[in-house]
């Protein structure tokens, strides 16, 4: 596979629209495609394409150049910018025909006075806070603000909240959301229901049923990751990203030889060392401890040495052995993926770093080339 750099994601839009296509059989509703933060790292716009072929209604934005990214892209389908939008982007927003996540009552007078300047209409989705703690009102002034976006002169296209809790075994804050939500409903239902109303992430749209109303937000789900261990996806959901990079040299070292920056490691013997051409700068963590590993002649092998910007060590074995010859300078490195027998996940990487695989994704940085392919579930 050729790439402008010996270090590069794959992403299966194949898989991607498979993923969508059960998220639809699943929940039987309406489907938003979360492509924030690039993609969640697999490419915005390409997702997007391949997202709007298999279903997906809508597409979901952080920010509102994310949204006119896409549209420069040519992409027609609807766009809600789920997070702030300052006033003084919302004339550029809505020339972009992008809809706005709204919970501020002087914000919604400027969006729809930005809209009337443009001779046009602000579509607005009223963001509810049920516990979440982040954007949005709360839901006994849910009804004051539909009454600010209608009277304004806006339309108000949809009323959403977000779910703190809806990855975690225990659901019972997630329920209490829910009926904090629906409260705020009942209370607008006088004032004119928005014709979508919106509340489950991929965690709720996967196992919490009632939090489905007329559209779902997924996100992970869409790159067939699990939302959390206790929150996994079916089992016939394909992740769609690998992160493969080359082996740029192997290197025979005699034992008690340091390798990196700041001599943390040293071999125990005759050890073979590859050196591979990615690092923190693509997104490979700078660890304190290295515990991460690679996958190299289809068996997983352990990094060594501190991460440098551009390049990693990996220990692949006793020198002194007569295999000393099996991985060479060319060969395929899988950071995320399957070779052989061996597969390392998002999942293993988001366990060396601490964190989740949603970061582990994302933080791989623009600079490492994303390789499209389309492979089918059979894979």
């Amino acid at each position: 596979m050729l790439s402008p750099r010996p270090t590069f994601v794959v992403v299966n839009l194949a898989a991607i629209q498979h993923n969508i296509r059960r998220m639809r059989q699943i929940t039987g509703t309406r489907v938003m495609t979360v492509v924030k933060a690039n993609g969640y790292g697999h490419g915005a716009e390409a997702v997007a394409r391949a997202a709007v072929e298999a279903g997906a209604d809508w597409l979901g934005v952080a920010f509102s150049a994310e949204g006119v990214a896409l549209r420069h892209a040519g992409l027609t389908a609807p766009v809600l910018v789920l997070g702030y939008t300052p006033p003084h982007l919302a004339a550029e927003a809505i020339e972009h025909d992008l809809s706005l996540a709204v919970f501020d009552p002087d914000v919604a007078r400027a969006y729809a006075e930005a809209a009337r300047i443009l001779h046009r209409r602000a579509r607005l989705h009223v963001k509810v806070d049920t516990g979440m703690g982040r954007l949005g009102v709360p839901p006994a002034e849910a009804a004051s603000l539909l009454n600010t976006v209608t009277h304004a002169g806006a339309a108000a296209e949809g009323i959403f909240t977000h779910f703190a809790t809806a990855d975690e075994s225990d659901l019972s804050f997630a329920h209490e959301q829910l009926r904090r939500f629906n409260e705020a409903l009942a209370t607008v239902n006088a004032a004119g229901r928005p014709a979508l109303v919106h509340a489950a992430n991929s965690a709720a749209a996967l196992h919490l049923p009632p939090a489905r109303f007329d559209m779902v937000r997924v996100g992970i789900a869409t790159y067939g990751l699990n939302p959390s261990p206790d929150a996994p996806v079916p089992p016939d959901f394909i992740p769609a990203l690998e992160w493969k990079s080359t082996v740029s040299q192997v290197k025979r070292l005699p034992p008690g030889a340091p390798v990196s920056y700041g001599r943390e490691y040293f071999t125990a013997g005759h050890e073979r060392i590859a050196v591979i051409p990615v690092g923190y700068a693509d997104g490979f963590r700078r660890y304190p401890k290295n515990v991460a590993q690679v996958i190299i002649g289809g068996r997983r092998v352990p990094v060594v040495g501190r991460v440098c910007m551009d390049q990693i060590m990996a220990s692949i074995g006793d020198a002194s052995v007569s295999d000393a010859g099996d991985v060479h300078p060319g060969d395929e490195v899988v950071l995320i993926g399957a070779q052989g027998g061996a597969r390392l996940t998002a999942d293993d990487a988001a366990g060396w770093w601490g964190t989740i695989n949603y970061d582990v994704t994302s933080g791989i940085m623009a600079r490492v080339p994303r390789v499209y392919v389309n492979e089918g579930p059979e894979k």
